[in-house]
């Protein structure tokens, strides 16, 4: 379709509207009209909007909007800047993300020396015996053997500490933290987790997966004030990029009442769901279920769960994969080592049956090849029992999935929820992950080109704060070049490249649907709300090495404005 074929499809929408105007209805009286733009549109471009209220009434030439102007209506000069759908995150952890901003900061890729400095330097201005938390440290920026309690015991010897990695699935711990948590020698493996030892069989202080929770849990809850200011500075910050609807996608009892009180206030601007962590260790997963719609309200809703099904395919290897992990020079590895499915596959089916049955989607943390399947299979296994007509269930991150699975989307009705901004800028992709699964796997990393072109509902998710920003603009310039920002360096699985287009869809239509809100949101037409963001470039034509720097000018969530750039 042509540019003018398209002008002219927007053109005629406008007219139809107030020739309905004409035919004895009432012509629309909007609050806010926005013209002289490069209005972005599922039909092409647009000059001009017309706001009333929370809906769009009108999108066409600036001759056409300005004919509904009357007195007391904003006019908002676009002068040439683009006016698009607001953007939507379908994964993060808000809470966790705010708290990060006070915590422990540790250079990026850092050794054990730097980030022993950087413990001490804030052992300085802790009060002794008060918890260090923070991270994230790179399980590949250590010699064999240099990763030990005794570094952190010798920085902070006066405070517990507690590490996260770069995935937050490890956490390294010093002597004091293990001792308050009664970890030594004798302590066994929890189910779904592992203790690092030693020569002599005495915990190293690196904990994964579930047996995290066994130093976690000991660290004091936060207060419901320190929780809505977390809550708040996440969002806040959200809102300067351009991010109207997101999905926080580990609800637990410690973080849930600073998320629902500051939704309950009506503080909360953006769209959100909240995903329930739901496991042997989950720390009330259950009761936040029986209380899921007491906890809603304003903007947030309490309607899905998540279901860790494996770890991450890096140095811990713990992502559960159907091929062994590479051999690792130095490293004694099990010939047929393929990490960990949290969840027994019996036992899986029958939790996502349950879900389905009461209308709760299913959030599935999966990063190996292997925990993809095993999701798959689980929601076949709903569908078969409980019929199509359940939710559309999601999963997350998809560092790997097997060929034959990704036609079975379509077929079952979930999406694919892929995690583009782990790439970059953290070492994750390069040395992590590449050593633990050689380079022939490293070509289908995050395949969401063949997600696409399976006809499968995808998303994208940030996983702030595992990634140091949650800027959506990186995400959908690297999915197009699939190389660092400023399209340069190595490419990293060139097949799996999309279209500029498709990006934006992605994370604007796509995740409107997947929130249920595509009748409402996620696309400029008439009758939608006013989800809406002005930038300073348009993504569809700036070079594309410079989509990464777009800067959101002002961002309106149902007609108001949000966030305006000073």
């Amino acid at each position: 379709m042509s540019r003018s074929t398209r002008h002219r499809l927007v053109r005629c929408a406008a007219t139809l509207l107030l020739a309905g105007s004409a035919q004895g209805q009432e012509p629309p009286k909007p609050d806010r009209l926005f013209i002289h733009g490069n209005v972005l549109t599922p039909h092409g471009t647009a000059q001009a909007v017309a706001v009333q209220g929370r809906s769009i009434v009108a999108v066409g030439s600036d001759t056409e909007v300005l004919a509904l102007r009357h007195e007391g209506a904003e006019i908002v000069d676009l002068a040439g800047r683009t006016l698009m759908p607001g953007l939507y995150d379908m994964h993060v952890h808000v809470f966790a993300a705010g708290q990060d901003k006070l915590a422990c900061k540790l250079p990026q890729g850092a050794g054990a020396a730097r980030i022993a400095a950087a413990v001490r330097a804030c052992a300085q201005h802790a009060a002794p015996g008060a918890w260090i938390t923070g991270g994230s440290w790179v399980g590949a920026a250590f010699r064999t053997g240099e990763q030990t309690r005794a570094v952190l015991d010798a920085a902070a010897p006066n405070n517990p500490v507690l590490l996260n990695d770069e995935a937050l699935h490890s956490v390294w711990v010093n002597s004091r933290a293990l001792a308050l948590a009664g970890v030594n020698r004798q302590t066994p493996d929890p189910q779904g987790g592992r203790i690092e030892r030693d020569a002599r069989g005495e915990p190293t202080g690196v904990l994964r997966e579930l047996a995290t929770r066994l130093v976690e849990d000991r660290v004091p809850p936060p207060s419901l004030a320190a929780q809505i200011a977390a809550v708040k500075a996440a969002s806040d910050e959200m809102l300067s990029y351009g991010i109207v609807g997101f999905t926080d996608a580990a609800v637990r009892q410690a973080n849930v009442m600073g998320l629902s009180q500051y939704a309950k206030s009506g503080q909360l601007k953006q769209h959100a769901r909240g995903c329930i962590v739901w496991g042997p260790t989950s720390d009330g997963g259950e009761a936040l279920l029986a209380q899921r719609q007491a906890l809603s309200g304003g903007t947030f809703r309490l309607d899905c769960v998540k279901l860790f099904l494996d770890g991450v395919p890096t140095e811990s290897r713990t992502g559960a994969m159907l091929a062994p992990y590479a051999a690792l020079p130095g490293r004694e590895v099990h010939g047929d080592e393929r990490g960990m499915l949290l969840i027994p596959q019996t036992d899986l089916n029958a939790l996502v049956t349950r879900f389905d049955q009461q209308g709760l989607e299913v959030k599935f943390h999966a990063a190996g090849d292997a925990a993809t399947r095993a999701a798959v299979d689980a929601i076949a296994s709903a569908r078969t029992a409980n019929g199509f007509s359940g939710p559309r269930h999601e999963i997350a991150h998809n560092t790997f999935i097997a060929e034959a699975d990704l036609p079975r989307a379509a077929t079952l009705g979930f999406a694919w929820e892929f995690s583009p901004y782990i790439w970059w800028p953290t070492p994750i992709t390069a040395v992590d992950i590449a050593r633990a699964v050689g380079a022939e796997r490293m070509k289908r990393l995050w395949p969401i080109r063949e997600g696409l072109d399976s006809r499968a509902l995808v998303v994208a998710g940030s996983d702030w704060p595992v990634v140091p920003s949650v800027n959506p603009w990186l995400a959908i310039e690297t999915m197009v070049t699939r190389q660092a920002p400023g399209g340069e360096g190595a490419v990293q699985g060139e097949a799996e490249r999309i279209t500029r287009r498709e990006a934006l869809t992605i994370f604007t239509r796509n995740a409107a649907a997947l929130l249920g809100r595509l009748d409402r949101g996620g696309t400029i037409e008439v009758g939608k709300e006013a989800d809406l963001i002005v930038l300073d470039r348009d993504p569809l034509t700036v070079p594309v090495g410079r989509i990464h720097d777009s800067q959101v000018l002002e961002t309106y969530i149902g007609g108001e404005r949000v966030y305006r750039r000073e």
